[in-house]
């Protein structure tokens, strides 16, 4: 807490009076306001003293948290979407709670990572920065079978097999 002050707003101190004491506040560390109180502040018996309260406002504290940028290559599974806190830091045992998302899709491109549904509690103002997951291509070779025939013959069939990579799912050659 910053130090809690006072000052005289009507009348004067003679002499070599003084107040004698310190102000208190009402109980509480989450974002919101609280009564300072006059606590123990007193003047000798030759004064009338009036206090006038004030409060003591708990801002929200700023968290920025950033998406990792992310990538797989298509046919796998989503790497695990992850951020870190990159402007200030957690109180105490605060936490985030929630997890990213991303934009739908399977095919080769590019898609945001969205905040989803992560979340702090309500003494934070929570700043998102996006990420990206990028779904790279499979490499895939075929090579061809050789083949022969007997002049005058029909030509065989042209055929290939896959020398290096995998088909996913239910892709397939044209």
């Amino acid at each position: 807490d910053p130090a809690l002050t006072y000052s005289i707003t009507t009348g004067a101190l003679i002499g070599t009076d003084a107040f004698t004491g310190s102000l208190t506040r009402d109980a509480g560390e989450a974002f919101g306001t609280y009564g300072i109180k006059q606590g123990t502040i007193t003047l000798n018996s030759n004064y009338d003293l009036t206090y006038a309260s004030a409060d003591l406002t708990i801002g929200k504290k700023s968290i920025t948290i950033t998406a990792a940028a992310k990538s797989k290559t298509y046919g796998e599974a989503d790497p695990a979407l992850t951020y870190s806190v990159t402007t200030g830091a957690l109180i105490g045992t605060d936490a985030f709670t929630g997890s990213l998302t991303r934009d739908a899709g399977e095919a080769f491109g590019t898609y945001g990572i969205k905040q989803g549904t992560v979340a702090l509690n309500s003494n934070y103002n929570l700043s998102y920065v996006d990420a990206f997951l990028t779904i790279t291509k499979i490499s895939i070779t075929i090579t061809a079978a050789t083949k022969s025939k007997t002049y005058g013959e029909a030509d065989p069939a042209l055929t290939y097999s896959i020398t290096t990579g995998a088909l996913t799912g239910t892709d397939a050659f044209t």
